[in-house]
């Protein structure tokens, strides 16, 4: 007991007497030991200040749902709407690849081999995208795993919620193959679309479940016309203060 007491003693006087540019976090896992996570601020002088949410973390909400649930029709009027900062994992993977850098290099060959880019160059991504940017901020199809949803509560912040658009799949397979007539994209065929379906129940939905057992899940019927959907949307971040506070 008087080692408890003095482990947390030292973490108080750490959180008290550290200098600004040093974040100290403990873990919420009661039978975790106390840890300090450094993170120093100093080289993120120029970087644009955030909305905040709790404490110094960055405002972020996810928006999730299975292919063809109209994600990227309903960030874009969000970002037009409350003037957040869309990012997209998938998109910030593909910019580093082209950028030819040898983090680019790295990712590329990591997926010519067909193996999964790790968790934490994936947030490392979102990191730095989020440094040159100011919040709050929409994070599309991302965590796609309950490691990546690890990954980024330990290296960045919580979300404030997840948005999850809820699509049966024959609609969603309707959308795809409706779209793949015009689109050209190769993965838009029937065989391709049902697999990442099942790709998408066994990896992503995991995270849906976690995140709705602790409270910070918002769904809505994603079935009805873009517009229809976008209403119902505004009604979930309606209560949200920081997005107001943004638009002024």
């Amino acid at each position: 007991t008087m080692l408890l007491h003095l482990l947390a003693s030292t973490a108080a006087y750490t959180c008290r007497h550290a200098p600004q540019h040093v974040r100290v976090r403990q873990s919420l896992r009661s039978n975790s030991p106390i840890t300090l996570q450094l993170h120093d601020q100093r080289r993120d002088v120029h970087a644009p200040s955030h909305t905040k949410g709790e404490g110094d973390d960055p405002c972020v909400y996810f928006i999730m749902g299975g292919p063809g649930s109209g994600k990227g029709t309903q960030c874009e009027r969000l970002v037009e709407m409350y003037s957040l900062t869309h990012l997209s994992a998938g998109e910030l993977l593909r910019e580093e690849v082209r950028s030819g850098s040898e983090e680019g290099q790295a990712i590329a060959r990591v997926i010519q081999e067909g193996k999964i880019v790790t968790s934490e160059t994936t947030v490392a991504l979102l990191q730095k995208a989020m440094a040159r940017a100011k919040g709050p901020f929409l994070i599309d199809g991302f965590p796609r795993s309950l490691a990546n949803l690890e990954s980024f509560e330990a290296l960045v912040c919580k979300p404030a919620f997840m948005l999850f658009l809820e699509v049966s799949e024959k609609e969603m397979l309707c959308r795809l193959l409706k779209r793949g007539e015009s689109s050209g994209r190769s993965d838009d065929n029937q065989e391709t679309i049902v697999k990442r379906f099942r790709t998408f129940e066994g990896d992503s939905m995991p995270v849906v479940a976690e995140l709705g057992s602790r409270g910070l899940l918002r769904r809505i019927n994603a079935e009805a016309d873009a517009d229809t959907v976008f209403h119902r949307v505004c009604q979930v971040f309606s209560d949200q203060p920081l997005l107001h506070a943004a638009l002024h």
